[in-house]
């Protein structure tokens, strides 16, 4: 009985998990998404510069694209084409774009949901609702993992154009910081306190993505850097 409840429970996680696979529907909605605000495509061989160059510009764009911070409806798609006809978003929206944007660039790029331990303990801030949260994107560079806010124009480049992973801003939330990427607008308040992050969980109530159910949504591919791995 015991494995059978632990294979339903393996089977309904997976049937479940959040799909990061681009369409060709989405890569329409990109293209239009940098057009609207003249991103070139990256060369096919780009520079750590280009590299860079490009993600802040395509960071730009979606901000452009969806300035007001209203959320797209809870059971209900909120892919490329549904940011771009509704031109609002939250955190989750704009970040769900920018993966995939990223990705069809040809970058690998994860998920990463982050939540306050300002009140909480670690464990208790991923089960209390209404606890202060956010949604980013982190993504590899040539030079290493580069986080992208969903919210503003801030990026964890350095003025000297190294990145500086999650991990790192973690540990070190609240001390002094690196000189940043003249192009940043200011540090987000929330990275200089303490956060839990997880990787590859996309909501916990699962009504983000299909099939729209109670259970979380999980990209399980995402889910294992947690892990380390």
């Amino acid at each position: 009985m015991l494995a059978l409840v632990s294979s339903l429970g393996l089977w309904l996680a997976l049937w479940a998990q959040v799909e990061t696979a681009v369409s060709d529907e989405d890569r329409e909605y990109l293209q239009k998404i940098l057009a609207e605000t003249g991103v070139s495509p990256l060369p096919a061989q780009p520079s750590p510069q280009q590299e860079t160059d490009f993600i802040l510009a395509a960071q730009h764009a979606v901000l452009q694209l969806a300035p007001v911070d209203k959320a797209l409806p809870l059971d209900r798609p909120r892919e490329p084409k549904d940011l771009y006809a509704a031109r609002h978003g939250l955190c989750y929206d704009r970040s769900r774009v920018l993966e995939k944007l990223f990705r069809a660039a040809g970058f690998e790029a994860r998920h990463v949901s982050l939540y306050s331990l300002r009140e909480h303990s670690p464990l208790a801030a991923l089960l209390i609702p209404q606890v202060s949260s956010h949604a980013v994107t982190e993504v590899r560079t040539a030079r290493g993992w580069l986080l992208v806010d969903s919210n503003r124009r801030w990026t964890s480049l350095t003025a000297e154009g190294q990145p500086i992973p999650l991990a790192h801003i973690q540990a070190q939330s609240g001390a002094p910081v690196p000189r940043w990427d003249a192009r940043n607008a200011d540090m987000p308040k929330f990275y200089t306190e303490p956060f839990a992050a997880l990787y590859g969980l996309y909501s916990r109530h699962g009504r983000f993505y299909p099939p729209f159910n109670p259970i979380p949504d999980i990209n399980w591919s995402e889910f294992k850097f947690n892990l380390g791995l």
